[in-house]
């Protein structure tokens, strides 16, 4: 493992925190439960894959303790996605996802620094961005599922707001191919149609499974964008 793909593992941990809840609310709701159900198991197996990897290749001791942080906490985490989705538990599983999300962001941020400030800083950005659409997914199926609290209408804020930075951001990098900045103008375009269906909610009317298909459609092609920022040369 490079240190550029390390900080691409390690950038999926954070999405794959918040698409385990998504999954786990979409199951609750019996919103394509079926699919949920497949995407909570791939994602509970991958993220112990990579924590593994990252483990096995950690550069430095600060790396390392911030895995053994991870550690602790995905098992606490774990154990509450594998159970049956509760309405009474939701709060708990969303609670903790955001916890294993904050120590997954300090261990990219700790890898980033590894590495060559470019290119590191723009995996790091477009890693983040797979993770923001799964969690303003998962944060919109919250919502939808009548899951009461303050912090969630902040946080689903917030994210819609940093989704439109980050990628504002990146699309003027001058490191940017064609073909990065074609992908770009692509999840632009998408992500200017689902935002009309995030104000659907203002008036109470949700369509989960609308959003559920646009965020894993807008998730793959960040996916790809992120490897393209991997294979360019160092800079």
């Amino acid at each position: 493992m490079t240190i550029d793909t390390a900080i691409n593992k390690a950038g999926m941990q954070r999405m794959l925190t918040q698409r385990i809840t998504k999954s786990y609310l979409l199951i609750g709701q019996d919103v394509a439960a079926d699919k949920a159900q497949k995407q909570l198991d791939s994602s509970l197996a991958l993220f112990e894959e990579h924590l593994g990897e990252l483990e096995e290749f950690s550069p430095a001791p600060a790396v390392t303790d911030s895995l053994q942080s991870i550690r602790r906490e995905w098992n606490k985490f774990r154990q509450l996605a594998i159970g049956g989705p509760e309405h009474s538990q939701a709060l708990s599983l969303i609670t903790g996802g955001s916890r294993l999300l904050e120590l997954c962001e300090k261990n990219v941020q700790l890898l980033e620094a590894h590495s060559s400030k470019g290119k590191g800083e723009l995996i790091n950005i477009s890693g983040r961005q797979r993770m923001l659409s799964q969690r303003i997914g998962m944060l919109y199926v919250a919502k939808s599922w009548k899951i009461t609290d303050e912090a969630l209408d902040k946080a689903f804020q917030q994210a819609l707001s940093e989704f439109d930075h980050a990628l504002q951001r990146l699309s003027t990098s001058p490191f940017n191919t064609s073909e990065i900045s074609q992908a770009l103008k692509e999840v632009t375009a998408q992500w200017e149609f689902s935002r009309s269906g995030f104000d659907l909610g203002q008036s109470g009317h949700y369509v989960p499974f609308v959003i559920q298909v646009t965020t894993e459609s807008m998730l793959k092609k960040i996916d790809k964008i992120t490897d393209l920022y991997v294979s360019l040369e160092a800079s």
